[in-house]
């Protein structure tokens, strides 16, 4: 037997006072519940939507929506971080490490020019401050689409704040670090691998962002 509509939205709603807030999981719990629902119901013609409605909720158990997006939130959050740095050893590995090494010994010749050493690695913190600020933009403007709140978007803004904690302390270190040395360009380079580093998984934190926002939207067709 088919749920009406009415009894449908009913259904919907029942699963967001459960403050089932992600829509992705109200839309996919609404289908399993809708479809267990007329299961039961198709065996059993005689019981009432609302005793349909309580055989279909006792399969996913006692607190079960709320398990559920428990589960699905470790499952997203394990997915992107394997993501990311499945991109990061992309440029670990030959050739994009080709790449990586050019760009350290550019940042290590470019410092060269200038007089005072410490204002051009205050110069690359300024880059990395950029970046941080990309993804938080990011975060800010997509936290929302259409209205809806999506579990993957939130999941991924979680894994790219990761990238600026360890930006941060990166920063913390380094700073430490060439504070000591001053005008010795050659003890500057452990510096400049960490920088092009930081920089790498800043950018890999952005890529992953996009991608998810943009494959939210075409999913629920929100472009």
């Amino acid at each position: 037997m088919k749920l009406t509509t009415e009894q449908i939205e009913y259904v919907s709603n029942y699963i967001k006072s459960f403050d089932i807030k992600w829509y992705e999981l109200q839309v996919e719990l609404t289908d399993h519940m809708v479809n267990s629902m007329e299961e039961i119901w198709e065996k059993d013609p005689e019981l009432t939507f609302h005793q349909v409605k309580q055989f279909a909720e006792n399969e996913f158990g006692r607190n079960g929506f709320k398990a559920l997006q428990e589960e699905r939130r470790i499952i997203l959050y394990k997915e992107f971080n394997r993501n990311q740095w499945k991109m990061m050893r992309n440029y670990l590995k030959f050739p994009k490490i080709i790449m990586s090494v050019l760009s350290v010994v550019f940042v290590y010749r470019i410092s060269f020019y200038f007089d005072d050493v410490l204002f051009f690695n205050k110069i690359l913190f300024g880059i990395l401050a950029v970046f941080q600020a990309i993804t938080v933009v990011n975060r800010l403007l997509n936290r929302k689409i259409n209205g809806k709140r999506f579990l993957a978007l939130e999941t991924v803004f979680s894994v790219s704040i990761g990238a600026i904690y360890f930006t941060y302390w990166g920063i913390f270190l380094a700073k430490s670090y060439i504070e000591n040395l001053r005008e010795n360009h050659l003890l500057f380079l452990p510096f400049y691998c960490l920088w092009v580093f930081l920089v790498v998984l800043n950018i890999t934190a952005i890529h992953l962002q996009k991608t998810t926002i943009l494959k939210v939207k075409k999913q629920y067709q929100l472009l």
